[in-house]
C-alpha cells in the first residue's frame, strides 16, 4: 500500500464511522475493547463505595451525638440518685430520733401507769377502812342499846368519837383534795394524750409520704436502669453495624484489589497458576497468587491492601516483610520466597509514591502500576 491510497483509506474512516469501527475491531483485541466498559464500571463502583462510606461517616456522627446526649443523662440521674440517698439518710436520722422519743413516751405512760394502780390501791384501802368504820358504828348502836345504863360513858366516847369523826372528815376532805388533783392531773394527761395521738398521726402521715417518696424513688431506679439497659443495646447495635459495614468495604476492596492484580499481570504477560486469594495475616487483609512469567521463573505475588495509602502503611508493609513471625505465617498457608511485593491502596496520597520507591515496594492502584517493585523479596 503506497501513502497516497494509505491517506485515501485514512479519509475514507474519517467519512464513514462504520468503517472506523470495523478497523478497530480487526486491529484491537476483546480485551483492550472491554477496557473502557471495564473502566467504567470500576469508576462506578468506587463512587457507590465512596457514598457508602459518606453515610457510613454520617451515621457514625448521629450514634456518637446520641452517646453525649445519653452520658448526659446518665450525670443528671447519678446525681438524681445522689440526692436521693441524701434525702433517705436524713429521714433515717429523724426516724431514729423519733424512734428514742416514742421509747421514752412509752416509759412516761409506764410510770404513770405504775402511779395510777398506787392510787387506785389507796382507794381500795379508805374504801376498806370506810366499811370497817361503818360495822364500828353498828357495832356501837348495838351497844348503846344493849348498855343505857352506861350513858355517860357512851357520852363521852361519842364526843370521842365526834371528835374522830371530825378528824375523819378531815382526813376525807383530804381525800377528796388528792382525787381532785388526780382528776385535774388526769385531765392534763388526756390533753398530753390527745397531743401525743396528734403527733403519732403526723409522723404516721409523714411516714406515709415517706413510702410515697420511697416508691417514686424505686420508680425512677427502674426507669435508670432500663435506660442504662437500652444505651446498652444502641451501643452494641452500633459496633455491630460498623463491623458489617467494615466487612463490607473490606470485600469491595480487596475484589478491586484482585481486579487491578490481574489486569497488571495480564498486561506484564505474566500468567497467574490460580485464582488469586485472600488470607487474613495478623488482623490485615491479604491477596497472593501464584504466577508464572514468560521466562518461565514460578513466584509468588503479595499484595497489601488498604482503603487509604499512607507513607507509614508502606514502611509497615516494608517491616512486615522482613519479619520472621509473617514470614512464617505466610509459610503456613504454602508462600514461600521468592515473592513480588505490593501495596493496594483505594486512596493513595503523594508522599506514599518516594516513600515505596525509596523501600522497593510497588504500589498498585484500581487504575494499575504506580510504583514497579524494585525486585524478588528472597
Amino acid at each position: 500500500m503506497t501513502v497516497e491510497e494509505l491517506r485515501a483509506l485514512l479519509a475514507a474512516i474519517e467519512r464513514h464511522p462504520e468503517l472506523r469501527d470495523e478497523l478497530r475491531r480487526y486491529v484491537l483485541t476483546q480485551e483492550l475493547l472491554a477496557l473502557p466498559a471495564a473502566f467504567l464500571r470500576q469508576e462506578q463502583r468506587l463512587d457507590r463505595v465512596e457514598s457508602e462510606l459518606a453515610d457510613l461517616r454520617e451515621v457514625v456522627r448521629a450514634l456518637a451525638g446520641s452517646s453525649e446526649r445519653h452520658e448526659e443523662e446518665l450525670r443528671a440521674l447519678r446525681e438524681l440518685v445522689q440526692r436521693q440517698d441524701e434525702r433517705l439518710a436524713h429521714i433515717e436520722g429523724w426516724l431514729e430520733r423519733l424512734t428514742a422519743l416514742s421509747e421514752r413516751h412509752e416509759q412516761w405512760l409506764a410510770r404513770h401507769d405504775e402511779r395510777f394502780e398506787q392510787l387506785t390501791s389507796l382507794l381500795a384501802k379508805q374504801d376498806e377502812r370506810l366499811a370497817h368504820l361503818e360495822r364500828l358504828a353498828q357495832q356501837h348502836a348495838e351497844w348503846l342499846a344493849r348498855h343505857d345504863e352506861r350513858f355517860e360513858q357512851l357520852a363521852a366516847l361519842a364526843q370521842q368519837h365526834a371528835a374522830w369523826l371530825a378528824r375523819h372528815d378531815e382526813r376525807f376532805e383530804q381525800l377528796a383534795a388528792l382525787a381532785q388533783k388526780h382528776e385535774e392531773w388526769l385531765a392534763r394527761h388526756d390533753e398530753r394524750f390527745e397531743q401525743l395521738a396528734a403527733s403519732a398521726q403526723r409522723h404516721e402521715e409523714w411516714l406515709e409520704r415517706l413510702t410515697r417518696l420511697s416508691e417514686q424513688h424505686e420508680e425512677e431506679l427502674r426507669a435508670l436502669r432500663s435506660l442504662v439497659t437500652k444505651h446498652d443495646d444502641d451501643l452494641t447495635q452500633l459496633r455491630q453495624t460498623v463491623g458489617s459495614l467494615s466487612e463490607a468495604v473490606g470485600t469491595l476492596i480487596e475484589a478491586d484489589a484482585v481486579d487491578a492484580l490481574l489486569d497488571l499481570l495480564e498486561a506484564k504477560g505474566i500468567t497467574a497458576e490460580e485464582v488469586p486469594t485472600s488470607i487474613a495475616v495478623n488482623g490485615e487483609l491479604d491477596v497472593v497468587a501464584p504466577v508464572v512469567d514468560p521466562s518461565g521463573r514460578r513466584y509468588w505475588v503479595v499484595v497489601e491492601v488498604k482503603l487509604k495509602l499512607h507513607p507509614r502503611d508502606i514502611r509497615n508493609w516494608h517491616r512486615k516483610l522482613q519479619s520472621s513471625t509473617f514470614r512464617e505465617r505466610l509459610a503456613q498457608f504454602g508462600i514461600q520466597p521468592p515473592f513480588v511485593a505490593y501495596i493496594y491502596g483505594q486512596r493513595i496520597y503523594r508522599p506514599v509514591l518516594e516513600t515505596a520507591r525509596q523501600l522497593g515496594l510497588g504500589v498498585l492502584a484500581r487504575r494499575g502500576e504506580y510504583v514497579p517493585p524494585a525486585g524478588f523479596v528472597e
